[in-house]
């Protein structure tokens, strides 16, 4: 093959350095031009002749001295030639085995980077998922604090409910379960939205040290990337004196760098596990709390529909007696009325009968005698008057009687308006504000 057609080899330590030496000899030696008269006489020259065999001598010692120098300067070209091509190999060695070491460590960098930025990406979603936890917590909360004014107004209202209709009926007592609920409940979601709080800062830190190690990371392969692109012939080499002592000094070692990374990650793993782990409990609290209220609603509105039916019937239960009462009252006087008139007409029969005896008894001496029309006056008054006893006992009987139905009517009306206010209260009031009680998904947040 031809010489002109050999393939370029890439140039080594050994190359940079020619090995050309008689660039130095063909230099171009300048001398000054001097004149000398050869024909002028110059007695100090003439007396100074070397011998024959001194010019011999000093010719074969210039000649010898010429070989020895030769010689050495053959000793030292292989000398210089051998540690070159010694040297150069090493230093090609070293900076391949560099080259790999550094090629290694940057792949190594791009595995943990790549570790770092897929669980930053998870670090980002749960901070996201925990702040959308926090909203449904709150908006939990207002649905709460709605409940609990319903259930505070109701019982509220309850409280106006008179005399014996004011009392522990299962309505009262589901009420106040309720509102014991809705304490219980608010305080769980006091305590949950301050871990998602506490939660949601150490995501946001566990963040802020992934960022920045991931940005570490990202600048150290660039770094490494750089120093793989570089040879002796980069133009951006350049010496620098300290680099050695720095790095003796403020660098880690590997084990360290990897014990800090994988701390990190583990610990970023771990902030992530505990961040599903409470979004979980969030979502378990918010449906747990949402069926319990919904069920303690759902028995409180049953329990106030069976008051109110209770109340109903014996409200019409009422309604139904007063109107007897009232229809007796009428029948009671009507017989107050035909006694007293009874009573009336006896007892003008009786005054009658005794004016009757009161004039016979003013008959003169002999004639006022116990004759039968006598008899008959006397036992016309006696009978009078036990009829007027019956009958005034009779009346008697019958006023105590009305004056019952009078009180009995009195306490039906108070007992007909304490219901009827009392069914206001429950049906007009309570179940109508506890018809705007929240759904269960506006319960759970959504």
């Amino acid at each position: 093959m031809d010489k002109t057609s050999t393939p370029k080899r890439q140039l080594s330590m050994c190359d940079m350095i020619s090995d050309d030496l008689s660039q130095i000899n063909n230099q171009a030696i300048e001398k000054p031009c001097v004149t000398h008269n050869i024909c002028a006489d110059n007695p100090e020259t003439e007396n100074k002749f070397s011998s024959f065999l001194e010019w011999q001598k000093h010719n074969e010692d210039l000649l010898q001295r010429s070989v020895q120098g030769h010689h050495h300067s053959n000793v030292v070209e292989y000398n210089v030639q051998r540690a070159i091509n010694t040297l150069s190999a090493s230093v090609d060695k070293c900076m391949l085995d560099s080259t790999n070491k550094i090629a290694g460590m940057a792949r190594n960098i791009d595995k943990w980077k790549t570790y770092m930025l897929q669980i930053l990406e998870n670090i980002r979603n749960e901070i996201d998922l925990l702040m959308l936890s926090k909203k449904k917590i709150q908006k939990a909360q207002i649905a709460l604090n709605i409940i609990c004014s319903i259930s505070t107004e109701c019982l509220e209202r309850r409280s106006f409910r008179l005399d014996m209709d004011h009392t522990l009926d299962p309505g009262q007592v589901e009420l106040l379960k309720e509102r014991e609920l809705i304490t219980e409940i608010g305080n769980l979601f006091c305590r949950t939205l301050c871990q998602i709080e506490v939660q949601i800062n150490r995501n946001k830190d566990t963040k802020v040290q992934l960022e920045k190690n991931w940005s570490d990371k990202h600048q150290s392969f660039q770094i490494d990337t750089i120093n793989l692109g570089l040879n002796i012939q980069a133009p951006t080499i350049m010496s620098h004196t300290d680099v050695i002592k720095d790095s003796e000094n403020t660098c880690l070692s590997i084990s360290e760098w990897e014990i800090i990374t994988k701390s990190l990650y583990e610990e970023a793993i771990q902030v992530s596990n505990e961040s599903k782990h409470l979004r979980s409990i969030v979502d378990d609290v918010l449906k747990k709390s949402a069926n319990r209220l919904r069920g303690q609603a759902d028995t409180v509105d049953i329990a106030l529909a069976r008051f109110i039916s209770d109340t109903q019937q014996i409200g019409q239960a009422i309604e139904n007696d007063l109107q007897q009462v009232v229809q007796r009252l009428g029948d009671s006087e009507k017989s107050i009325a035909d006694l007293l008139r009874v009573i009336s007409n006896l007892e003008k029969a009786k005054k009658t009968a005794e004016t009757r005896l009161d004039n016979r008894l003013k008959r003169p001496g002999n004639e006022n005698v116990k004759d039968n029309a006598q008899l008959s006056l006397l036992s016309e008054v006696k009978n009078i008057t036990e009829s007027l006893n019956t009958l005034n006992y009779q009346l008697h009987c019958a006023r105590t009687g009305h004056l019952g139905l009078v009180e009995a009517r009195s306490k039906l009306e108070d007992d007909s308006r304490i219901k009827r206010k009392t069914l206001w209260i429950d049906s007009l009031r309570c179940q109508n504000i506890r018809a705007h009680y929240p759904s269960v998904n506006i319960l759970i947040g959504q």
